[in-house]
């Protein structure tokens, strides 16, 4: 229904103009851990209905997870889940994605400071998931907005996922549209790109082995996503012109490409490494690459609670971490 929208992100390229470009950061530590991308799990924390709303069928009610990310200079961004105490068939949740920019000076065009400004991101959404048989299937509906000192943009967009479990063995697949929709205003006269994102993912569990691994494609509605930036070729024809810089399609398609381990130390107690090509490769473009796309983590479970840390590096000197908290409120209150 959302297809024929004049403003729908299905088809938005990955350039020019974007609006809510904070929905693709890692919604909890194990997904920041596992490369940044999940679209599916054999045991999904309460966070990862944010990725594929089909994986809310495993939510408890009542479970209530809270992350925290130092993002770059002062801003900070912070996720919240919950599982709805509601009795029906299936399993409602809301979720909440918030950035926070921090307070920055207001100057006129002299440079005279008039004052300061806020700027920030949020995003609430509500989402459904039923399972029948192997199947899940779910669906997320979320109001987004931005607004910059006394600029905004708003939008209704939503998500849809489904997995496949086996039957009998640690084996799902996953797939899941994310961030499609409608862009209601936008900060200025034009349109823009909305941060659609068409995933599939498969997470295994080999038998006695002491790892789970997770394989995810990101942004399939587009085969090449590579970033080309003209001011960093150095190679030029004879009327000097730069010469964009060419990939072959193996490339390209590893661009997709994220994959992440997770290590059963014991039943409480996990460990974690990611790695994600596209990051990767764009991290490499001036320094070297460092460890931009490469993630580390760890899970330590507790009764009722869950405590995740993830450390990750989206470019050589912009590493960050994420801290997630889960609280199963419906024991404790038993």
């Amino acid at each position: 229904m959302l297809i024929g929208f004049a403003k729908s992100g299905w088809a938005q390229p990955l350039g020019g103009q974007r609006v809510f470009s904070f929905l693709n950061l890692p919604t909890h530590a194990r997904v920041a851990a596992l490369g940044g991308q999940v679209a599916t799990a054999i045991r999904p924390d309460a966070a990862y209905f944010l990725n594929n709303p089909a994986l809310a069928d495993s939510l408890r009610q009542n479970e209530l997870t809270i992350s925290l990310m130092p993002y770059l200079a002062a801003a900070k961004y912070y996720t919240l889940h919950y599982g709805l105490p509601v009795k029906t068939k299936g399993m409602w949740a809301v979720g909440m994605q918030y950035l926070s920019y921090g307070q920055m000076p207001l100057t006129d065009p002299l440079g005279n400071t008039l004052g300061t400004f806020s700027a920030n991101d949020y995003a609430l959404g509500l989402t459904h998931a039923r399972t029948e048989g192997n199947f899940s299937l779910g669906a997320t509906v979320k109001m987004v907005g931005s607004a910059i000192e006394t600029y905004s943009a708003f939008g209704i967009l939503a998500d849809l996922g489904g997995v496949w479990r086996h039957p009998s063995g640690n084996l799902t697949f996953g797939l899941t549209a994310r961030n499609f929709g409608y862009l209601i205003k936008n900060f200025g006269p034009t349109d823009a790109n909305l941060p659609f994102d068409l995933q599939a993912g498969v997470t295994l569990k080999p038998r006695y082995a002491p790892f789970r691994l997770t394989i995810t494609a990101h942004h399939l509605q587009r085969f090449d996503i590579s970033y080309n930036d003209p001011n960093l070729n150095v190679r030029f024809d004879l009327n000097g012109n730069p010469i964009p810089q060419t990939l072959s399609p193996v490339e390209k398609a590893a661009r997709h490409l994220s994959a992440g381990v997770e290590f059963l130390i014991s039943p409480n107690v996990h460990l974690m490494a990611g790695y994600n090509h596209q990051k990767r490769q764009e991290g490499r473009l001036t320094t070297g690459g460092g460890l931009a796309g490469i993630s580390l983590g760890a899970s330590v479970q507790v009764r009722a609670f869950q405590l995740t840390y993830a450390r990750f590096a989206a470019a050589p000197t912009a590493g960050t971490s994420q801290l997630s908290l889960r609280v199963d409120l419906e024991r404790i209150m038993q």
